[in-house]
């Protein structure tokens, strides 16, 4: 049985968890309509600015339908045409439960007029697919009840289909706007096996050579983000303390600018590592091989949702 102390102290508790919660929302929501109010001041001059601030506002309050709309009218305005839609329909749902019949409105009279601007591609398969395959347009993984009359944006695309045991099949395709296009698929072919004497010590090398390109291309891509993020840093932004900390306040382009150096820093990051594995693995390999081995190797892609690679299977 909880005394009336401890219950005291519980309650008290979450008191203080609830203040601190509500307080973090609040700041979440104040931030969200700072950038909203920004991004309406620069609609009339600067479009892809506006439509980023109502971009970023939108991660910190997402249950602000208007600023949905704004985030789905830019697309609208910037020819994205099937993103805008599904941003609308979207939109028309969340205001439908909510009894927000001026906003439902609005989507639903977008959504019509969106209607016969919205591309379509449907994958036509020349052959029943294999089994575990994925489809994989512009980097996200595309299910296969989703693959006819798919809504996509006006533009030029990549295509990947893969398969378990067999090559990649790869390709560009474009849309224009309203256009409905078929994109053929052929039977993918079988991945490559070769014979190679001492595979291990062979994979080895070619694993440690691959590594080491790796890493240098990962220290390219840091020295270019950490140019990029300087050059973005002295155009547009400017230093001011926060709470006794000194902090970057950026505008449009310069956030844009700083954005785009840490995506880059990111993958060069990412790169490197990657490439020190495979250095690390291939150095294993190469010197702990057997010297007179013969096997099979065969190099089998693989592709998902967040990226595209190469596996090398077999006896080594």
């Amino acid at each position: 049985m909880i005394g009336r102390q401890s219950l005291r102290a519980v309650v008290t508790a979450l008191a203080i968890l609830t203040a601190t919660s509500t307080a973090s929302a609040d700041e979440k929501t104040q931030r969200a309509d700072q950038l909203f109010e920004e991004g309406k001041a620069m609609l009339d001059k600067d479009l892809a600015g506006a439509c980023a601030k109502f971009e970023e506002s939108l991660k910190f309050n997402a249950q602000a339908i208007g600023t949905l709309l704004n985030v789905a009218l830019c697309d609208e305005k910037l020819g994205r045409f099937a993103s805008a839609s599904a941003k609308f329909a979207e939109a028309r749902d969340r205001a439908k439960e909510q009894g927000m019949d001026v906003h439902r409105k609005a989507a639903e009279e977008h959504i019509l007029a969106l209607t016969d601007k919205v591309p379509h591609v449907t994958l036509k398969f020349s052959e029943l697919p294999l089994p575990q395959t994925s489809i994989v347009i512009d980097g996200k993984l595309i299910p296969f009840d989703a693959i006819a009359n798919h809504p996509i944006d006006p533009g030029v695309h990549d295509v990947v289909v893969s398969a378990p045991g067999h090559l990649a099949f790869k390709t560009p395709f474009e849309v224009t706007a309203g256009e409905a296009k078929d994109l053929a698929i052929p039977r993918l072919e079988k991945s490559v096996t070769v014979r190679v004497k001492s595979s291990r010590r062979t994979i080895g090398k070619i694993t440690t050579a691959t590594g080491i390109a790796a890493v240098g291309t990962g220290v390219v891509l840091g020295l270019i983000a950490k140019s990029d993020y300087d050059a973005a840093t002295d155009k547009d932004c400017d230093r001011i303390t926060v709470g006794g900390d000194k902090v970057w306040q950026c505008g449009s382009e310069g956030f844009a600018g700083t954005g785009s150096a840490r995506t880059l820093g990111t993958v060069g990051t990412v790169v490197g590592i990657v490439g020190l594995t495979a250095v690390g693995v291939g150095a294993f390999l190469w010197l702990r091989g057997p010297k007179d081995r013969e096997g099979r190797v065969s190099v089998l892609p693989h592709v998902g949702p967040d990226g595209v690679g190469f596996a090398a299977v077999g006896r080594f």
